[in-house]
């Protein structure tokens, strides 16, 4: 068949195929999230997924031996018991050819025992276990078979083996990615994993989201996915670490301007983080560490976890600041003030107290000051501020106020101490 009857034939079998609910989906999929109802159960992902994915260290070469001993450390390390359960596998641990039934194959000389036996050995950790696939026929760099044309093979296969967690690429799709095309192939491969009766969460990572006119935040939660990327991919950079805040990767301030996005069981996916690997400084690794909490991102740790310094355990296993990113409020943070590199972050929580952060942008230390009335509490005859790391508890009768030391943050959990009568409210997700 001629090249370009094939490219027709494809396109509309892929139209025919992509028919169904999630094509019919207008712009009720881009309201604020759904709240659940009174007695409901909560839904997958009622908070932001936490765990650990090797990518970010080791690229595709991530093996079986790395994911054992890694999982053993996130237990040894304490990370576990703070809520860190998911191990995941990124994209190389298939074959680039599936075999002659159709399924997609482990590499064996990275996975000998298949991916069956170590999903159970993670199980057996008291951990949960996710794995890679491609919305394409290939992963993006093509050395992976695709999910494409196999969606509910794959799902059946990947419920099998005891996934958990599910990454979806959006690599070598054969047909136009338009955000139809985007959205339908999202929807094909949840309604897939939903029938396989496995709670298994979905994470949609939209042509990496570097493409604003996907808008995969606006569509994703109507397909059933938990999660969904809103940048590019991270490096280990402080410079790739703020663009995934103020652009201009993907053309918008990344969270900030999507908190009406999040909520429980749905959340904006700023990438893995990249504490612990070189090219972050402690500081900076605080901050990612910081700002991603306050935006309620998933927070999958992308290093060695075997070789951690001291410096990256402390920031990783920060329990009050781990205790922002999962609050059961399940609120999105947002900027009050952004102006000249110096941040003021706000993120409500439940019980009516705020998480604060100030983060300086730029290169030299800097005074960065709001008050209890911008970031949303009530008048009161003062407040309790509690410094999320220096581990330190003060008042105020209103000014926040920090030096904040070159590419680093101050985080305070704030509260009114006694209130003075009714005040402000916390604007609601639009």
């Amino acid at each position: 068949m001629p090249d370009r009857f094939r490219c027709a034939a494809v396109a509309a079998a892929v139209a025919v195929a992509l028919a169904g609910p999630a094509a019919q989906a207008g712009p009720a999929a881009a309201l604020g999230p759904p709240r659940p109802a009174p007695g409901a159960a909560p839904p997958v992902a009622a908070v932001p997924p936490m765990g650990w994915n090797g990518y970010n260290h080791w690229g595709p070469g991530v093996t079986g031996a790395i994911v054992r001993r890694d999982a053993r450390a996130l237990v040894s390390s304490g990370m576990a018991a703070l809520g860190y359960e998911y191990v995941n596998l990124d994209g190389g641990w298939d074959r680039p050819r599936r075999d002659a039934r159709g399924a997609l194959q482990a590499d064996p000389a990275k996975f000998p025992g298949g991916i069956r036996e170590l999903a159970g050995y993670v199980h057996s950790l008291g951990l949960k276990f996710g794995i890679y696939a491609s919305a394409g026929t290939a992963n993006c760099s093509g050395t992976s078979a695709g999910s494409y044309g196999h969606y509910r093979q794959d799902a059946a296969a990947f419920a099998a083996w005891g996934v958990d967690f599910v990454k979806l690429d959006y690599c070598r799709v054969p047909v136009p990615l338009t955000p139809r095309v985007a959205r339908d192939l999202a929807a094909q491969m949840s309604r897939a994993l939903a029938a396989t009766g496995r709670p298994i969460v979905l994470d949609v990572n939209d042509a990496s989201g570097a493409r604003d006119h996907d808008l995969a935040w606006t569509w994703a939660r109507g397909t059933g996915a938990q999660l969904w990327r809103v940048s590019s991919d991270i490096t280990s950079s402080y410079r790739s670490m703020v663009s995934h805040l103020a652009g201009p990767a993907s053309g918008h301030s990344f969270d900030l301007q999507l908190p009406g996005y999040a909520g429980p069981g749905g959340w904006n996916d700023p990438d893995m983080l990249e504490v612990g690997n070189a090219g972050l400084t402690a500081a900076g690794a605080r901050a990612e560490f910081s700002l991603w909490a306050e935006e309620a991102a998933p927070l999958i740790a992308g290093n060695d976890l075997t070789a951690m310094t001291p410096a990256a355990r402390r920031t990783l296993t920060n329990a009050r600041v781990i205790a922002v990113d999962q609050d059961p409020l399940g609120r999105q943070g947002r900027a009050v003030r952004g102006g000249g590199g110096h941040w003021v972050l706000v993120k409500p929580l439940a019980g009516g107290a705020v998480a604060v952060v100030l983060f300086n942008q730029t290169p030299a230390a800097a005074v960065i000051s709001t008050t209890a009335a911008a970031v949303g509490l009530p008048p009161a005859a003062s407040y309790r501020l509690r410094d999320l790391w220096a581990r330190s508890t003060g008042s105020t009768a209103g000014t926040i106020r920090a030096r904040v030391p070159p590419h680093g943050v101050v985080m305070y959990r704030a509260s009114a101490a006694r209130r003075a009568g009714p005040g402000p409210r916390w604007p609601g997700p639009r």
